[in-house]
């Protein structure tokens, strides 16, 4: 089933079952005195309501705010020439017959890039494919789609499009993508031609019967956001209610694939979820930002974002933890506190900027104080944990801040205390918590 065997699905759910674990199981203390497990604050698609829930916000605020600006909604499926499936098997009979004109079409399909794995030097190699190899060719088919004429076109006209991806698996687990464009109507042919162009199979260019529109790019979609979520549901199990994942949720894991990722359309993410308790509208924050007459900024580096909105007369301001809301120069709202920023130590000139892996880190002397400089970036010189003596690791463990720190690093911590003795608590099991296994469902919207 899509590509996996029952020992696969057997091994995701063990994993997905020990995170759970490990989630309910480790607690920590708000600063408001509130004891809250890990899986209170998760966002994981596989133990979380709130990641479905946020995501959910986001499509719906998404069509919205394409229909508030009248662009016209498109439904592309996206899939690869026939032969590709044979390559996962290490069968070329089907691309060797290709003709030269046509190999080298399919060729310059493929990527290339050590980002989106290598696949054409596989092919040249004449190596067996995998199915993630399948969908870096489709994301490098999009990249050159998003590249193409009709996009740089609304952009030099300064016209607005969106877009919400999601990737579907066949029967056998070769991937295909839907998406669901928005775009002004008058530019819709020029993006059917650049999508054939994009994506060669010649599927994704057949005509419906008696029709001159494409299978593959639809221009007649009433409910957009029903549309799009009828895929995007099929990827997420419903944490409520079901305990075990099925085949097609364990495809995305095995083979770590996003589920859905949508333009710069919108208000970030991370701006939204901060604030969130003034202003839990996603889309009048957009709205903001779209209206010229207002002044918006944010810096998620410097950690934080100001907008003025001259139709009320209010300001918005977030800065290094504290949210206020401020109206005719008096605060109204307010949340939270400062922080203190982050020193981000200066590189200087006389520093190397790049190392190869021979390289070793050197000892830097800034300002009277040593710093180790390594791979273009200062840092303190620090023991690690297994270096330390028992009660400088027993302070260093009571002052780890479970919710910045890795949860890999506070783990292993754990463990050298209860192997010397200092807590009495069966051992974390290290393997099943590996940090690839944390960001599985820390998809970027």
């Amino acid at each position: 089933m899509y590509g996996l065997s029952k020992h696969d699905l057997k091994n995701i759910q063990s994993k997905i079952d020990n995170q759970s674990d490990f989630l309910e199981d480790n607690f920590f203390t708000t600063n408001s005195g509130q004891i809250k497990s890990l899986k209170d604050i998760s966002f994981s698609a596989n133990h979380s309501v709130r990641y479905y829930a946020q995501l959910s916000n986001k499509i719906d605020t998404m069509t919205k705010t394409a229909m508030s600006q009248g662009l016209h909604s498109c439904f592309l499926t996206m899939t690869l020439d026939g032969y590709f499936r044979d390559l996962l098997h290490g069968d070329y009979a089907r691309f060797d017959k290709l003709s030269h004109e046509d190999k080298k079409i399919a060729l310059q399909s493929v990527p290339s890039t050590e980002i989106l794995g290598e696949v054409r030097q596989k092919i040249e190699a004449r190596k067996t494919l995998t199915i993630k190899d399948l969908y870096n060719i489709l994301n490098h088919q999009t990249k050159r789609y998003l590249q193409s004429y009709a996009f740089k076109k609304l952009k030099k006209s300064n016209l607005d499009y969106m877009y919400i991806r999601t990737v579907e698996p066949h029967k056998d687990g070769v991937p295909h993508f839907h998406m669901m464009l928005y775009i002004p109507t008058e530019h819709i042919e020029q993006f059917k031609k650049d999508f054939v162009k994009s994506y060669p199979a010649p599927r994704n260019r057949a005509k419906i019967k008696g029709s001159e529109e494409l299978e593959c790019f639809q221009t007649d979609i009433r409910d957009t956001t029903a549309y799009i979520m009828k895929y995007i549901l099929k990827s997420f199990m419903d944490v409520k209610k079901q305990k075990e994942i099925d085949y097609v949720q364990a495809w995305y894991i095995k083979h770590r694939i996003m589920r859905c990722v949508t333009s710069r359309s919108l208000v970030p993410q991370w701006v939204y979820q901060k604030a969130y308790a003034f202003e839990s509208d996603w889309f009048h924050l957009t709205d903001l930002m779209k209206d010229s007459s207002n002044h918006v900024e944010w810096s998620r580096e410097d950690n934080y974002f100001y907008f003025i909105d001259n139709y009320t007369q209010r300001e918005l301001i977030y800065q290094y933890g504290k949210y206020q809301v401020v109206y005719q120069d008096r605060v109204i709202k307010e949340i939270g506190e400062v922080k203190e920023k982050r020193v981000n130590f200066k590189v200087y000139d006389k520093t190397p900027t790049k190392w190869t892996k021979k390289q070793r880190p050197i000892i830097d002397v800034i300002h009277g104080e040593q710093f180790i400089y390594f791979n273009g970036k200062h840092s303190k010189p620090t023991l690690q944990p297994y270096q330390m003596k028992n009660l400088q690791l027993y302070d260093y463990f009571q002052n780890l801040d479970i919710e910045t720190c890795d949860l890999k690093h506070y783990a292993n911590t754990k463990n050298i205390l209860i192997d010397r003795g200092l807590l009495d608590e069966p051992k974390i099991n290290l393997a099943a918590y590996q940090d690839d296994f944390f960001k599985f469902e820390s998809e970027v919207f």
